[in-house]
């Protein structure tokens, strides 16, 4: 479960937290503050200046009860609420300070998360663990804020604001920048939906029309292997009658079912995927409308061997789960279908639209 928190200081001024985004300034590391960030007052004396830190954390669940704590920190300037009393270069150098302080409590914030390690829910919970971390960040920051501001009140002079900006720079510079990194499990199962044609030939197509119908299945992939099951339900009719346990009139009513075992090799390519696979497909016809007692039926089992491509037309993420969507074109052919004294090659087209999915697992790792 996502948790999000919101610390925020101010800077001797108290400001409506809620803000458009055209009025906000976030931090970043080498970003410089213009006079134009500001609201120019000559009549006040001091700077008074609107900076929230923001801070959300999760994390990821590991084995027996361990978990991944997983912290994202930033700092933002409110530029409608963020007033100077002049433009001089000093002043914008004062806030700067400030600001950069904000941006060193968000990698501070990360970077005392990332050290945490691996931790053991029944010693540690979550919410205790990332507590400890927030008030520690904002303690130490706070006392810096402090001695900063009683040492530039007391001295007006370059030497000191440079050694200020000497200090917090190294502080920046020295803390490890923390990123998420994100990784897809060897593991993935999809699901699909369509529909299918199966063309015949042979004697096949002698006593039997195409058949067409709806088209499902799942596939289970390992690393670049993929294992399918595609099974199709498709509708045709006899051709000429024939006998096969029983009485095949012509013109009558058929259902052709199909199932596919498969392994295929994946092959990816930006949002393309290519499949080439071979399997054992199990072919049979029965009439449309028989009764339980229908001794009618016509089966054969015979190798097969097609490629599927896959369009990947949206991706969605969460914390630990990763969703493919795609439209899917699979062709097949069966040299020969094997149906008992029926037998033909078989080719099968089908369209269908799914999903794939997959667990991501997250971790902090120091960015290079």
């Amino acid at each position: 479960m996502l948790q999000k928190f919101k610390l925020i200081f101010f800077l001797l001024f108290i400001c409506d937290p809620c803000f458009a985004q055209s009025d906000t300034l976030k931090w970043q590391l080498g970003l410089k503050l213009k006079s134009s960030d500001f609201l120019i007052d000559p009549a006040i004396k001091h700077v008074f200046a609107d900076i929230i830190v923001y801070y959300e954390y999760t994390f990821q669940p590991l084995r027996a009860a361990k978990y991944l704590p997983l912290v994202h920190a930033y700092s933002v300037l409110n530029r409608r609420t963020a007033i100077l009393p002049d433009s001089s270069g000093r002043t914008l150098r004062y806030a700067q300070l400030l600001f950069d302080l904000s941006g060193y409590q968000g990698k501070l914030i990360e970077w005392k998360a990332f050290r945490l390690g691996e931790l053991d829910e029944q010693v540690i919970p979550i919410k205790p663990a990332m507590d400890r971390v927030f008030l520690e960040a904002a303690s130490e920051v706070s006392q810096l804020r402090k001695d900063m501001i009683q040492q530039l009140s007391r001295l007006d002079n370059d030497q000191a604001m440079g050694e200020w900006e000497t200090k917090v720079a190294d502080l920046l510079r020295n803390t490890p920048e923390i990123m998420e990194e994100k990784t897809v499990g060897n593991f993935q199962i999809g699901l699909f939906a369509g529909v299918a044609r199966s063309i015949f030939s042979g004697k096949t197509k002698n006593h039997f029309t195409d058949a067409m119908g709806i088209d499902l299945g799942f596939n289970f992939d390992v690393k670049r292997s993929r294992f399918g099951l595609d099974v199709g339900l498709s509708f045709n009719k006899t051709r000429q009658g024939l006998e096969g346990k029983g009485n095949w009139p012509a013109a009558m009513k058929t259902n052709f079912a199909s199932i596919e075992l498969t392994y295929g090799l994946k092959i990816p390519k930006n949002k393309w995927l290519a499949v080439p696979y071979v399997g054992l497909a199990i072919n049979e016809f029965t009439p449309a409308k028989s009764s339980k007692d229908d001794k009618r039926r016509l089966a054969g089992y015979s190798p097969v061997v097609g490629l599927e491509l896959n369009r990947i037309f949206k991706n969605k993420t969460n914390p630990q789960e990763n969703a493919s969507f795609f439209y899917r074109i699979r062709a097949s052919i069966n040299p020969s279908n094997f149906i008992k004294n029926n037998s033909g090659t078989q080719i099968n087209l089908k369209v269908a639209v799914g999903f794939d999915a997959a667990k991501v697992r997250s971790r902090l790792v120091k960015k290079t």
